[in-house]
């Protein structure tokens, strides 16, 4: 007798499966939703920011403002990541190391069962 014998139920594996895509498809749906929005919102405070200058109610320093992408470019061209984007990337490498201890505890607590 197999001592780790497993029973794997086909209906409740597609329904794990299959709720799983339909959850990750709302959340990617709504973060699509959610970069246009914020993408709009920029675009808007731009084009703004453009008209006030223009009608003189408004000074922009343009060179100021674009700084911080001409510096990125030229540190993308000698190829190491801006501050910024580390410190983005190693957040979110510490918030899914954090989820995957969680989601392991889950699955061998739901295996004890």
């Amino acid at each position: 007798m197999d001592i780790l014998q497993l029973s794997v139920d086909p209906t409740q594996l597609g329904i794990e499966f299959g709720s799983g895509a339909i959850i990750g498809g709302i959340i990617g749906f709504a973060a699509k939703k959610l970069a246009k929005i914020i993408a709009v919102i920029v675009g808007a405070e731009l084009a703004l920011f453009k008209f006030l200058e223009s009608r003189g109610i408004l000074t922009v320093d343009w060179e100021r403002l674009t700084a911080g992408v001409a510096d990125s470019t030229q540190v993308a061209a000698d190829g190491s990541p801006p501050d910024w984007i580390s410190t983005i990337l190693s957040t979110l490498w510490r918030i899914l190391s954090w989820i995957q201890k969680r989601m392991i505890r889950l699955s061998l607590f739901h295996l004890y069962l």
